[in-house]
């Protein structure tokens, strides 16, 4: 009897970078038993679970706590991310308490990118425009601040 082959570095990573209570119970039992065997992935697990609870609770202000233990462990990219995070303290640590965010204006400039690349070749710009605007699905109110925004930076990059 050949034994089950062990999960890939891919379906281990989907596992800690899920929320625990999304793991199927065969999933969470295999992920247990890849942590029991690596002491390294077990303390990474835990600091992926503990930046995950600042970024969903907004809570940047214990930033600099995570940063301190992810240094008191010997895992170098988590060192690296950490030093990233602080080359731009200020924006990140806002990022993290702020309630606002720019996420529709960047879905919505993504939609125009792809639509752009869609159409590359095959369409001037006012045919371009119909196209973006047609395509808006947010309502109207939102819609037209981030058309306005979008066809600017549209405009902007396609000439």
């Amino acid at each position: 009897m050949v034994a089950p082959a062990p999960p890939g570095v891919r379906q281990v990573t989907g596992w800690m970078m899920r929320h625990p209570d999304r793991l199927s119970g065969e999933e969470r039992r295999q992920f247990t038993t890849v942590l029991a065997r690596c002491p390294e992935l077990t303390a990474l697990h835990g600091h992926v679970r503990a930046f995950a609870e600042i970024l969903t609770t907004r809570s940047g202000q214990h930033l600099k706590d995570w940063i301190t233990a992810t240094r008191a462990d010997d895992l170098p990219g988590l060192h690296t991310f950490a030093t990233g995070l602080e080359k731009d303290w200020d924006a990140v640590v806002q990022g993290l308490t702020a309630s606002w965010n720019s996420g529709p204006v960047e879905g919505r400039v993504n939609h125009i990118k792809m639509i752009k690349r869609q159409m590359f070749g095959r369409a001037k710009r006012p045919l371009l425009r119909k196209r973006v605007l047609l395509t808006a699905i947010r309502p109207a109110a939102q819609a037209s601040n981030c058309n306005r925004t979008g066809l600017v930076m549209l405009e902007r990059d396609i000439e």
